[in-house]
């Protein structure tokens, strides 16, 4: 392996590994970022106590059934992970290697926990409203009201929200530096086309 190719990560490993992401992950990818930016917005209106009690609770149901949408896709993230050739990782710098992997963790583990966290919450609230899945058909709360519980979750849910912000700041930060300082076609991987091009 020559100096370029130890340097630019295209040694004979990264040969034997797809250059983009299968596009599976890419819709994934695109739909849970959307989708995240929705519940961020939502929230607003959602919280806003001077809207009427219905269309807070339609905004709340909605709230609740995007992030178990958010959850699923992550699940099926993580199985494509373990299921599909992977692409090499696009740079050779081990710095910057463990910080995007530590990055990349810590986003999953948000992704996961807020979720979870949610329906905690629902579930221990002192005034029980069942959630529906978009209508379609109603998810069982795993316990009862729990004051102690609900306010932790509370708690829980909102700071694994701003510690989600901060992390993704720092993704489109990292985004921003491939694309415009390094020139890497970093973006080009996480879109669609030939895999192996």
């Amino acid at each position: 392996m020559d100096i370029k190719s130890h340097r630019d990560g295209t040694g004979r490993d990264a040969e034997s590994k797809p250059r983009r992401w299968h596009p599976a992950s890419v819709v994934l990818h695109w739909l849970t970022f959307l989708l995240i930016l929705f519940q961020f917005w939502v929230s607003g209106p959602m919280l806003d106590e001077k809207r009427d009690l219905l269309s807070r609770f339609e905004l709340y149901q909605l709230h609740k059934s995007v992030g178990l949408t958010i959850a699923a896709f992550v699940i099926l993230r993580l199985v494509l992970r373990l299921a599909v050739r992977q692409p090499g990782p696009d740079s050779a710098d081990p710095w910057l290697r463990r910080s995007a992997g530590l990055v990349h963790g810590a986003l999953y583990l948000c992704l996961c926990a807020l979720p979870v966290t949610g329906l905690l919450m629902a579930a221990a609230a002192p005034i029980q409203i069942p959630t529906l899945y978009f209508g379609f058909f109603r998810v069982p709360h795993p316990l009862g009201p729990d004051p102690a519980i609900y306010r932790r979750m509370l708690w829980l849910h909102h700071q694994t929200g701003n510690i989600l912000i901060a992390l993704g700041s720092v993704h489109v930060a990292a985004v921003a530096c491939h694309m415009l300082l390094w020139r890497d076609g970093l973006l080009g991987r996480m879109w669609f086309g030939r895999r192996w091009q």
